[in-house]
């Protein structure tokens, strides 16, 4: 086959072109250049519900498991409280991170809302948090309650703090078992519980303050005592009958005694979103 028809079929095989031959030179063939594909570029979270990507499990604290996802862009961190205590969570030093409910990932049932917004409204004071972080910033979160942590800068990572608290954590025990048993049990509304649990939230505070070397069952046995204003808010619900009171305390106490204990407070952590 002559060595043209080869060339013209771009085969060439053991051919060549010799010099003289009337064939124009070969030109190099132009390199192909590669575009690379643009990236979509990042944006803030908006919230955390594409939070997916798992961090490392936070567990600094006996008790404390905080289950950790964050997004592609690292400014969202979903924080999950798979434990048996209580935290507190705040924003990071800088406040480049603020915290914002996450309904998504949180209880639905009665008695586990009405015993947080009890503990919300019990005017604690809480230690370790530093006074200028603001009210609407300090979180307190739960065994299975979740919060969202987002920053509105893709070059700055969510980041917050938290640390263990003895009182809320014994005020959401004592809270959640009295709405098991008045909401769950008895039928009472969330709105006909509240003023009761507020108070044996506040009489929670009010116990720890002044026994605080007490075993935990007896703290609780001291709160639901007739010292203090827990056992006539609930009492009052039960229309006075004094049957259905004490069988209401003995179901609270056999709940509480299974409680996990109670520790005292710990330092700051710190939360990444960070693998």
């Amino acid at each position: 086959m002559p060595c043209a028809v080869v060339l013209a079929s771009l085969a060439v095989a053991g051919c060549s072109v010799a010099e003289g031959s009337g064939l124009p030179p070969m030109a190099p063939p132009t390199p192909t250049t590669v575009v690379p594909k643009t990236q979509k570029s990042l944006k803030p979270a908006a919230d955390c519900a594409k939070s997916t990507v798992p961090l490392p499990t936070e567990a600094e604290t006996d008790g404390v498991q905080l289950t950790l996802s964050t997004d592609s862009s690292g400014t969202s961190l979903l924080i999950k409280n798979t434990g048996n205590l209580s935290v507190v969570v705040i924003p990071d030093a800088n406040f480049s991170t603020s915290l914002e409910a996450a309904p998504y990932a949180n209880p639905q049932d009665h008695a586990s809302r009405a015993a947080l917004i009890a503990v919300n409204n019990s005017g604690a004071k809480l230690t370790g948090i530093p006074k200028y972080v603001p009210l609407n910033q300090v979180v307190n979160l739960p065994p299975r309650w979740a919060l969202c942590a987002l920053t509105d800068d893709v070059k700055q990572t969510a980041s917050v703090r938290y640390l263990y608290d003895r009182s809320s954590t014994a005020e959401y025990f004592v809270t959640k078992a009295l709405a098991d048993q008045l909401i769950v049990r008895n039928g009472s509304s969330s709105d006909q519980a509240r003023p009761a649990l507020i108070r044996c939230a506040k009489a929670t505070l009010s116990v720890l303050k002044k026994y605080p070397k007490l075993s935990d069952i007896q703290v609780y046995v001291e709160i639901l005592g007739p010292r203090y204003p827990c056992r006539a808010g609930y009492k009052a619900l039960l229309n006075g009958d004094a049957v259905a009171t004490e069988q209401l305390e003995a179901a609270v106490i056999g709940q509480l005694g299974g409680a996990p204990r109670l520790l005292a407070n710990s330092q700051l952590f710190t939360l990444t979103a960070r693998p």
